[in-house]
């Protein structure tokens, strides 16, 4: 990973620990509570760490693995590693979780093909994004908000949806969410959390954040003897 991308992350754990982070963080829980237990299984890696990752109590996961570029004060890390070069074997998590971690890669550097590589069939992707045309975006675009003094890579749910789609996924679950403005004092926050309920309702701006849960389908191959048998009695 380059330098620049480590940087990122660890001002996003930072974050998280800010009362800012801490109410975005309580967002991104509600949020995950939604699929009630329907994301479950034995393994979940979550790229990066995010303060004390609160919403991975919302997952109803066996093992819950953290990888990060940088420990944590905070918390474990499970792997110290680059989140584009994941020391995983193929095919063997059920669950990855990506909270805000495209934003801090590069645009030509994204970690979905090493999610493609180590996710099982039938395993679920969560990503959990800024929305680029919300008060979140321009936030992150003047560098006042999540990753400090650095400069997020912006990514829509649309764009997210079709590279997972193009690689042979399906969609689960899509939502926008999160109505207050990128304002860091508590007291303020609390006041305008009427914002999220109204914003459900009349929708007068863009949601700050965005939700895409997808699941990965490979084609099925029949295995070649069978492939022959059904050659021969086309034949035939």
């Amino acid at each position: 990973m380059v330098l620049d991308e480590q940087v990122k992350l660890m001002a996003l754990d930072a974050w998280f620990k800010t009362p800012q982070g801490q109410h975005v963080a309580e967002a991104f829980t509600s949020e995950l509570k939604k699929s009630d237990g329907a994301l479950s299984g034995r393994r979940l890696l979550q790229l990066g760490v995010c303060g004390d990752n609160s919403w991975l109590s919302a997952l109803h996961f066996r093992q819950k693995w953290l990888v990060s570029p940088m420990p944590s004060v905070a918390c474990s890390v499970t792997c110290i590693s680059s989140v584009l070069a994941l020391p995983v074997a193929r095919n063997s998590i059920d669950c990855v979780l990506a909270p805000l971690t495209l934003e801090a890669c590069s645009r030509n550097k994204h970690p979905l093909d090493e999610i493609d590589r180590v996710l099982k069939p039938m395993g679920y992707v969560i990503i959990l994004g800024v929305n680029p045309w919300s008060f979140w975006g321009a936030a992150c675009h003047l560098q006042r908000a999540c990753f400090a003094k650095n400069r997020a890579t912006l990514r829509s749910s649309l764009s997210v949806k079709h590279a997972l789609l193009n690689r042979g996924y399906r969609q689960c679950f899509l939502s926008s969410f999160y109505y207050i403005p990128p304002i860091k004092q508590e007291k303020i926050i609390h006041k305008l959390e009427f914002l999220n309920q109204m914003g459900k309702m009349i929708w007068p701006y863009p949601a700050g954040f965005y939700c895409f849960i997808a699941q990965k389908y490979d084609p099925c191959m029949l295995p070649l003897q069978m492939q022959q048998q059904d050659l021969y009695l086309a034949r035939a």
